[in-house]
């Protein structure tokens, strides 16, 4: 089909990536979201070869995604998430763009799409709900298509430019000259803005003009955070064209700003300027210039004046700080070996600078609405003053304080995830220079997680009834009160969260303890991690959760693990990590977690890491694993995963399926360690082994699955601490369960099929409650029949329920003996059931446990079904024969006889 209908191949693959879009699927689950990253990579490998094809396909899909009227909150969210996968698959389309694209592509891209873009980036303000993603995912595009298409862009850029040079109005359009700042530069397009600037800037008007400058700013920037070498070489090699360039535009912006204000806007460009100027720096920097380069040195002196307070202007001085972090940034980019005379700028200036940032007695602010950028300000300041020299660390003290204020803290942590996670220049040291300081750190995420927990767990205060002429005062008191707590409660999130994502990027950094003792260290690692446990169940604050789980992912990978107490690794790996597991599956198992199935794949990836790292550690891997808490962990672990069997999500139970593999796995590897039988350590391996195999029934329908699951179930035959908690625990679930059936019939139709998976799993699973004992051996049940006396007051009273009337829900036994067991209640309560006559959800009832006692029963709990169905059946009759009681009649034509018709019976 392909060779011979290329157009129409392509045209069914865009259709279908359409079709699987969230806003018109609705909410993805994961077999979706896995066939919707199926067809992104088809369709951009397809662009390779049909480009034009794909991206005007694309192009069009996204004007009609754009267009649609949507209501409410949920086609609100599944219209941003289709517009973010249509935008990032014409960003990686884009990106592999073959070089050698016929024009009339760059054509179709100038036409179709660019204003499409456009339209998205100048569009989605801060107004928006998701402006900021939506925006940063439309500039990617914009980038993308400049890389191999800098004409087209270009030619918007300019044809605006000119256009605003013979405007009179002074309201102007700038949109398509903020382009300047998405677009992919390298030097040569740097020098084409800059020289085309050169030529308009003088004929605009203030608004463009201020455009031009702040946009020009940006473009220099993406030249040299993508192009650093380039830059680089710019001051082993200085190109005359680019600083005369350099140098006009510098003595334009100079001749624009006449006032304090207009300086204040133009000095961070001004800064960027020389720094395009290799050789005039160099000049100006002599006691005594030319006159055509004396603007340049009166700006440098009036910049320090500033930055030193003395400019007479707060405005200025806010400016000189903004320009000289510039120039610090812009430092790090050039090898301290070249002894550039950049460096001599930056050393005149840094300690001024850092006095002005980070002085925790006044906090640098601009004012309100600027905290976000002064946050990046102050954090572009200390990352370049770490490159520049990481061993003076004054101000990383000051932040490090715990008397500094919060966003000083907030600072300091993403400045160093930020050194973590780009150092990709030689020159750049390594985050390894501050590990002295991990101790601190540890601190710092104790106390502001305790911080954070205590906020997400206060109560709001008791509302009291004051009198009339305290009423508003009090108010007032209380509303300013809870203003203020809610704000140190996001900062603190704020700061946690950034913690959380430090840990993730460089897990080390948190764990170094090199002077400590062995159990210190061991108890540091402890409290660290179970500090991330806390975070993984909280619902109000996802992100948070996801990123600890990340963290503690990253913690157990096995050459971490090795960290966590070096002296003693495997006993603190048992210690620890069974923690983990014992915490998390103790939340999973009281559905505790609204993100559920979510963990559980989680909780999975944990169980592999753990596997290889004791198979790394394969000689001692049992070393230190007696502890009581490991043998509860994999009770619990148990618990949680056979809980899990019974959740209406198919998705859910297939990964709690899987999971069984890895617990086979760390028996394998622990009995070889041990060197004693797998069924020592896992009595029901083989069963296990057969729930992990069949754990790739991903097309398998609901139903099929669960009498998969049943059937397996039904086979395990050593009763454990895990299987009887969980059948247990699942039986408290399941009778809450069946009350609110009964008296609230109006529930989910998942409700309903939760409570019927319940049923069959305690059907199936109850053969091992049958005989609890310390040495598994396989499950027999003889047991009595009972006498004529129990017979007669069976524990339901089954003769005399008429299929008509309605089983209360607190339907319990009339025998309350003292030994009855959790097993024998359920069996009473399911032959209950099978003649309950609830109006509305009676016969659901009645069909679904007489097919699940006829289908899924554990055939070991034959005998105690009959007997119960004997004790019940037996108050039919006297010594005399049987008693001639409509009733009973109609027990057996219609409970008993359909209720078991097609059941196996065993021979006993």
């Amino acid at each position: 089909m392909a060779a011979h209908k290329p157009v129409e191949w392509v045209q069914a693959v865009i259709n279908r990536f359409d079709d699987q879009l969230p806003i018109k699927v609705g909410h993805q689950n994961t077999h979706t979201k896995i066939s919707t990253e199926h067809n992104k990579e088809c369709l951009i490998n397809i662009s390779k070869y049909k480009f034009s094809l794909v991206i005007s396909g694309l192009t069009n899909i996204l004007k009609t995604v754009n267009n649609m009227r949507i209501f409410g909150d949920t086609a609100e969210k599944n219209l941003y998430l289709s517009q973010l996968i249509i935008l990032d698959t014409l960003e990686k389309c884009l990106a592999g763009q073959s070089k050698d694209c016929l024009r009339l592509d760059e054509a179709m891209l100038v036409k179709q799409l660019l204003p499409e873009i456009c339209h998205f980036i100048h569009t989605y303000r801060d107004g928006h709900q998701h402006a900021t993603d939506l925006r940063a995912s439309a500039s990617g595009v914009l980038f993308s298509l400049s890389c191999n298409n800098f004409n087209a862009v270009f030619s918007r850029i300019s044809t605006r430019l000119q256009e605003l040079t013979v405007c009179s109005e002074d309201t102007v359009d700038v949109h398509d000259i903020e382009l300047m700042q998405y677009i992919n530069v390298d030097c040569s397009k740097l020098k084409r803005l800059l020289q085309e600037t050169v030529l308009k800037f003088k004929a605009l008007k203030k608004p463009a003009q201020l455009a031009v400058i702040n946009s020009l700013e940006k473009a220099f920037w993406n030249w040299v955070e993508n192009y650093p070498d380039e830059f680089t070489m710019l001051y082993q090699q200085p190109q005359a064209d680019m600083a005369e360039a350099a140098e006009r535009l510098f003595d334009l912006v100079d001749s624009f700003a006449e006032s304090a204000k207009r300086k204040a806007a133009v000095w961070p460009l001004q800064i960027i300027l020389l720094i395009l100027c290799p050789e005039i720096t160099l000049t100006i920097s002599k006691e005594t210039v030319e006159d055509s380069k004396a603007n340049k040195k009166l700006f440098l002196e009036n910049l320090r004046k500033a930055l030193a307070g003395q400019g007479g202007s707060k405005q200025l001085m806010e400016s000189a700080a903004i320009a000289c972090v510039k120039l610090c940034k812009a430092s790090t980019y050039i090898n301290w070996e070249d002894n550039s005379v950049i460096f001599l700028l930056v050393q005149s200036i840094v300690m001024d600078l850092k006095a002005l940032l980070f002085n925790p007695a006044k906090p640098f602010w601009r004012g309100t609405g600027s905290q976000n950028t002064d946050l990046d300000l102050m954090m572009d300041c200390f990352v370049s003053c770490f490159r520049i020299n990481p061993h003076n660390n004054q101000h990383f003290k000051v932040c490090l304080a715990t008397s500094s204020p919060t966003t000083f803290h907030f600072v300091l942590v993403n400045s160093l995830h930020r050194i973590i996670t780009n150092s990709h220049l030689d020159w750049w040291p390594k985050i390894d220079t501050v590990y002295s300081y991990s101790g601190e750190l540890r601190f710092m995420f104790s106390d502001t997680l305790n911080r954070v927990m205590q906020g997400l767990n206060a109560h709001p205060p008791l509302r009291m009834t004051p009198s009339q002429t305290f009423k508003e005062k009090m108010t007032t008191s209380l509303k300013f009160k809870e203003k203020a707590t809610e704000m140190d409660t996001r900062s603190y999130k704020c700061l946690l969260l950034a913690l959380v994502k430090l840990i993730h990027a460089d897990p080390k950094l948190m764990l170094h303890n090199p002077v400590k003792q062995a159990q210190e260290t061991q108890s540091s690692t402890a409290e660290l991690i179970k500090g991330l446990v806390q975070l993984v169940p909280i619902t109000n604050t996802t992100q948070l959760s996801q990123e600890a789980m990340e963290a503690l992912l990253v913690l157990h990978q096995p050459e971490t693990i090795e960290l966590w107490n070096p002296d003693t690794p495997m006993d603190t790996f048992w210690d620890i990590s069974s923690q983990v597991l014992f915490l998390i599956c103790r939340k999973l198992i009281g559905h505790q977690m609204i993100n559920g199935p979510e963990v559980l794949k989680w909780l999975r990836e944990i169980l592999i890491c753990r596997n290889k790292f004791l198979l790394k550690n394969k000689e001692c891997a049992t070393l230190g694993s007696g502890l009581p808490i490991c043998r509860q962990a994999q009770t619990k672990l148990e618990v949680c995963l056979y809980m899990f069997l019974w959740s209406p999500d198919a998705e859910a139970v297939l990964v709690a399926m899987s999971c069984f593999r890895h617990l086979c796995e760390e028996a394998d590897i622990r009995s070889a360690a041990d060197e004693v039988p797998v069924q020592t350590i896992l009595p029901n391996y083989s069963t296990f082994s057969e729930l992990a195999s069949v754990s790739n029934m991903m097309g398998t329908g609901r139903s099929t699955l669960q009498k998969r699951v049943m059937a397996l179930l039904r086979r395990i035959e050593h009763p454990t601490p895990g299987n009887i908690e969980a059948w247990e625990d699942t039986f408290g679930k399941w009778d809450q369960a069946t009350k609110h059936i009964l008296n609230f019939p109006k529930n989910k139709a998942d409700d309903g099929q939760e409570w019927i998976n319940m049923t069959g799993f305690l059907c199936a699973l109850g053969g091992v409650c049958l005989q609890q004992r310390s040495t598994p051996g396989p499950v027999t049940y003889s047991p009595p029949m009972g006498p004529m006396c129990e017979r007669k007051h069976s524990m339901i009273s089954m003769g005399t329920c008429d299929v008509s009337t309605p089983v209360p829900a607190s339907v319990t036994c009339a025998s309350s003996a003292s030994n009855e067991t959790p097993l024998s209640r359920f069996l009473d309560r399911l032959l209950a059931l099978l003649v309950c006559g609830h109006d509305r959800v009676g016969l659901h009832v009645r069909t679904n446990v007489k097919d699940l006692l006829g289908l899924e029963l554990s055939p070991a709990l034959y005998p105690m079904l009959f007997n119960k169905l004997r004790n019940s059946i037996g108050k039919f009759f006297d010594t005399q024969g049987p008693v001639s009681d409509a009733n009973y009649l109609h027990f057996l034509k219609n409970v008993f006889i359909p209720a078991f018709q097609d059941l196996p019976i065993p021979c006993y």
